[in-house]
């Protein structure tokens, strides 16, 4: 602010409050809704429940260093590593996702959800990510170039990963035997009950 209206006592002051408030609310609940979606019967997030809170977290913290970003501070060297390190843990999260192959995440992998998880993984994850990487090999306009680019890929990418999580919940939450771990039945005891 001081930057737009000159440096002065009462914005100051504003300036300090805002950011002592910031720090006492937002660090303890800047990864709730991971919280709360994880500790659900909805057995995707369910299964997910250690990682939903830093996942979500870490997508936050992408978000908000892309608009910061957006908003003029693309000079910002923290911002840049908080971003580098918010897209590598992206990365780490898409392969965690790729590889359990648990049959309550075949929702994140699977069908519509899965495509919509994916394009919000890839373009939080490894586009964000490369562009950045790129950046910092860079000079001058390409370098601020790169890095829109790349607070605009981790911003889309961070909703559209979210918008991705809510549908596989809505499409995990069809199967109602898997919260209750009910297994399902096999041919023969379906053909047997069928005579």
């Amino acid at each position: 602010m001081q930057d737009r209206y000159g440096p002065s006592l009462p914005l100051r002051v504003i300036e300090n409050a805002g950011q002592a408030v910031s720090l006492a609310f937002g660090l303890p609940f800047y990864n709730y809704t991971g919280v709360l979606i994880g500790a659900t019967a909805i057995p995707v997030w369910n299964e997910s429940i250690n990682e939903l809170p830093i996942h979500f977290g870490m997508s936050g913290l992408s978000s908000a260093v892309g608009m910061l970003e957006l908003m003029g501070h693309r000079k910002s060297r923290a911002l840049q590593w908080l971003g580098l390190g918010a897209g590598i843990f992206e990365c780490m999260e898409e392969l965690r996702i790729e590889t359990h192959r648990l049959e309550c995440l075949d929702p994140l992998r699977n069908g519509a959800s899965g495509a919509v998880v994916r394009v919000g993984g890839v373009l939080s994850g490894p586009v964000s990510l490369g562009l950045r990487v790129l950046s910092f090999l860079s000079r001058g306009e390409q370098a601020r170039d790169l890095r829109k680019w790349a607070a605009i890929s981790a911003i889309a990418g961070s909703l559209i990963t979210r918008f991705g999580w809510l549908h596989a919940g809505d499409v995990s939450a069809q199967d109602w035997r898997e919260p209750l771990r009910i297994p399902h039945p096999s041919k023969s005891e379906i053909e047997s009950h069928s005579e």
